[in-house]
């Protein structure tokens, strides 16, 4: 009974070995995991259902993975038509945060562009190097902490050096999920066509 028993025992101990250690590389990350199939009783049609699952998996992945691919893609594609625009353009998120500033809105407000984006619109640094920049957040921070979100603006911003007329325009970005995902506000310089 006992030498009947263990080819028995390891042909059940076998398939399930097989899954825990199939089911350790998936884990992983290793989707290419593929079992023999042992027999066609429950056991079978579990590692049949882990073989379908794990091809699944690796389809599911190769989508994000090409999603993804043309999201930047297309991001690199809008940061090239950004960058060539004379009108100042830059992205907010529904808290307010710079997400995306261009360079033309740099060059209008007089900053640099790495100093603006990750940070708080609505709140202005005291050590802030331009006032062009602390005027045109002020003004536009009106509009926003009254929920404003569709507005359009002429304003003018002073520094020692300049005065500046600005058309601004400000338009909500929405969200299918969260309703408003946050703003994108939009300005030329208009001062050299008002003289």
């Amino acid at each position: 009974v006992q030498t009947c028993a263990l080819p028995i025992s390891s042909r059940l101990i076998k398939p399930v070995q097989d899954l825990i250690a199939g089911t350790q590389a998936v884990g992983k990350g290793d989707l290419e995991q593929r079992l023999s199939l042992p027999s066609h009783d429950e056991m079978g049609l579990l590692v049949h259902s882990f073989n379908d699952m794990t091809k699944r998996l690796a389809r599911a992945r190769g989508d994000a993975d090409k999603s993804r691919h043309a999201v930047e893609q297309e991001r690199a594609r809008l940061a090239v038509i950004l960058a060539r625009l004379s009108s100042g353009v830059i992205s907010l998120d529904r808290n307010l945060v710079v997400r995306t500033a261009n360079t033309a809105a740099a060059r209008i407000l007089d900053i640099e562009v790495d100093g603006l984006v990750g940070k708080s619109f609505s709140q202005s640094e005291p050590e802030s190097a331009s006032p062009l920049l602390d005027q045109f957040r002020a003004a536009c921070g009106l509009h926003l902490q009254r929920a404003d979100s569709d507005w359009r603006e002429q304003l003018q911003i002073k520094s020692d050096k300049s005065r500046r007329e600005l058309m601004v325009a400000c338009t909500p970005l929405p969200d299918a999920e969260v309703g408003q995902a946050g703003f994108i506000i939009v300005f030329d310089d208009i001062t050299v066509q008002l003289r």
